[in-house]
């Protein structure tokens, strides 16, 4: 006869989803990085929520993954389109300042 496992005592661990950094390729929660979508429009944008349909892209909230992304095209290569469009990489570029300034709040 096969013995039953036993069960576990106390309440069950929640599964908390990991994601990777396509800049500095460190896992994190998908709740501790930013998603940045492409939808079917080939436009791309930042996701708050993370629950927008699209092809989906993770950065950390530090402003050198942000450039190192932009700079060494990792956000086209990851989102599968050939070059981001004028106004989309200025939103993305002034999200990364605005993490630039929002660092420095916090180090003064």
């Amino acid at each position: 006869m096969v013995q039953a496992k036993q069960k576990a005592k106390g309440p069950r661990q929640k599964h908390i989803p990991q994601r990777m950094c396509i800049a500095c390729r460190r896992s994190e929660a998908k709740r501790g990085l930013m998603r940045i979508v492409r939808d079917v429009n080939g436009r791309v944008s930042l996701d708050p929520t993370g629950k927008r349909a699209g092809r989906g892209a993770y950065l950390c909230h530090d402003p050198a993954c942000w450039e190192q992304a932009l700079r060494r095209h990792g956000l086209e290569r990851v989102l599968r389109v050939e070059t981001l469009l004028d106004e989309d990489r200025a939103a993305l570029e002034q999200i990364a300042r605005d993490l630039v300034v929002s660092q420095s709040a916090i180090t003064e």
